[in-house]
This record gives structure tokens, sequence and C-alpha cells, in this order.
């Protein structure tokens, strides 16, 4: 009878758990303004064919614990995965053509099971099966890594304390930093080389409550709440500015070409405003710079 209580309790409590308003469903992930940025780059004279072996964690970082040693990374492990998914969203996927090579050893392995039974076998009518075609090969590699991960780099608070109530505010700033580099396949050469970086903010606030309701009984009461921005999101959008600056720097280089040239200069454009960062309006979007460009025509004209 026991075991029945405890095990009606154990559902009950796991089927409250996952109606609780807190506890979302599995979703698509958003877009970021990074990844808006890049899938909305103008498409290129035509597309570039990349390989990508590896993309590392070069860091060392382990994850800040004060209380005790925690040998799990700081950073995520999966850059590889980040970076092709990143290169295949680049302008809609007209920029890049990518090439496995995360999986090479499977990839070969499985290429060569189909090789010995289309060599054993024969097709509908006794027909010889066709023999592979040749595996897809890039002209430009991009190597590169997440190189640092530097924590604590801003940190602070404020907090007061006033008749028994009171509350403070922490927050902390963490940076973590890419690099990417195209290389060619043909020579050898470093193409190009950018790098790209992204805060990870953490903020908590507390608040509490302590009162004498008799000169015996003391009542005391806590509230707070901790936000912390998902390390893997911050890795994201540092790839894929990374992977945005790539491209913006080859066009300056002219190492390829946008297909629209009026298009590919705005874009261009945008971008050297993004990297000098000149203008209040370099991370707002095409048309909120726009309207505010005419805003301060405007205002100029009265003044």
């Amino acid at each position: 009878m026991l075991l029945i209580s405890i095990a009606a309790l154990c559902s009950c409590s796991t089927r409250s758990f996952y109606k609780n308003a807190a506890v979302s469903k599995a979703h698509v992930t958003d877009h970021t303004r990074a990844s808006e940025i890049l899938m909305g780059l103008p498409p290129p004279l035509e597309a570039i064919p990349v390989v990508v072996y590896d993309f590392q964690d070069q860091t060392g970082q382990f994850k800040n614990n004060e209380k005790y040693t925690e040998y799990s990374s700081a950073v995520t492990r999966g850059g590889y995965s980040i970076l092709v998914k990143s290169l295949l969203d680049t302008g809609n996927g007209d920029w890049f053509t990518v090439a496995e090579r995360g999986a090479l050893k499977n990839l070969l392995q499985e290429r060569q099971i189909v090789k010995v039974t289309r060599g054993e076998y024969l097709g509908v009518n006794n027909q010889k099966l066709p023999a592979l075609p040749p595996m897809f090969y890039g002209g430009t590699m991009i190597e590169g890594g997440i190189i640092s991960y530097d924590s604590n780099v801003q940190t602070g608070g404020l907090g007061a304390v006033y008749l028994g109530i009171g509350g403070s505010v922490q927050y902390r700033r963490d940076l973590v930093t890419v690099y990417l580099r195209a290389v060619s396949v043909e020579t050898g050469k470093v193409l190009l080389a950018v790098n790209s970086s992204k805060t990870i903010y953490s903020v908590a606030v507390d608040g509490n409550f302590l009162k004498y309701l008799t000169p015996t009984n003391l009542f005391q009461s806590e509230a707070g709440f901790t936000l912390n921005e998902p390390v893997q999101l911050a890795v994201r959008q540092a790839i894929e500015t990374g992977v945005y600056s790539l491209v913006m720097e080859g066009s300056l280089k002219h190492l390829w070409q946008f297909k629209d040239k009026v298009a590919g200069d705005k874009a261009v454009a945008e971008y050297l405003v993004r990297r000098d960062g000149h203008g209040k309006g370099e991370n707002l979007p095409d048309s909120e710079n726009q309207t505010n460009q005419k805003k301060n025509k405007k205002g100029k004209k009265t003044e």
C-alpha cells in the first residue's frame, strides 16, 4: 500500500512539473540578431566550396565555481556543428557549399561498404550497379577555434537596507572570443583571418524582509532570482559574427564578389559601420538606421 502511494505521488509531481508554465516545450532554436544579419546577406556571384575539419574549444577553461572544483568546460565543444550551420545559413544558403569532414572516417567507411556491395551484387535485370561518383572537395578550408573565455571581466552590485527591508543587485560580465581563418587548399596560403567576441551577462536580484512581530517573535522573508545568458548562445553569436566578418573582409579584398553590386556595396558599407563603430545605429536593422538618418537630417535643417 505504501509503495502504491509513493508511486502515485511521484506520478502526480512529475505531471504537475511538466504542466508548469515555466517549463517550456522543445522548440526550434530562435534566430539571433547575428544570424538574421548573416542570413540577410545578398547572394554571391557563385557559391564558394569550403571544408571544415574541426573547430575546437582551445580555451582550456572550466566552469566558474567558487564552492568546489568543477571539471565541465566553460564553453561548448560543439563549435564544429555551429560553424557548419552558420556557413550553410549565410545568405540563406547561397554563399557556401560545405563538404563533410567532421565525420570523414565514417563517411569513407560507408562509401567503402557501398563500393563492395555494388561490386558483389547486380541490380535490376542483372545489370551492374553504377560506381560511386567522386567525393565533393572544397577550394577553401575554414580553420580556427574558440580561443578565450574570460570570466568576471566586469562585476558589480548595489544593495540597501532600511527598517528591516532591503534588497541587492549583483551582475557579472564574461567574454568569449573566436578566431576564424580561410586557407587556400591549392597553395596553403592564409587568405583571411578574423575574430569576434561576445559578452555573457549574468544578473542576480535579492530581496529580504526582517521584522520583529513581538519582542520574542522574529519574522524573516527572502526572495530573489538569477538570470544567466546561455554560454552556448553567446558562442553561436560569436561564430556567426565571425562568418559574417569573413564574408565581408573577403569581399573587401576581392576574393569573392556579390551578384548584385549595388546590394553588395550597401552590405559592405553597413559592415564597415559595425566594424569601425561609427554611428549610433550600428546594431539596428537597416530600416531603423535609415529612419534615424532621416531624423538626424531633419534635425540639422531645423537647427
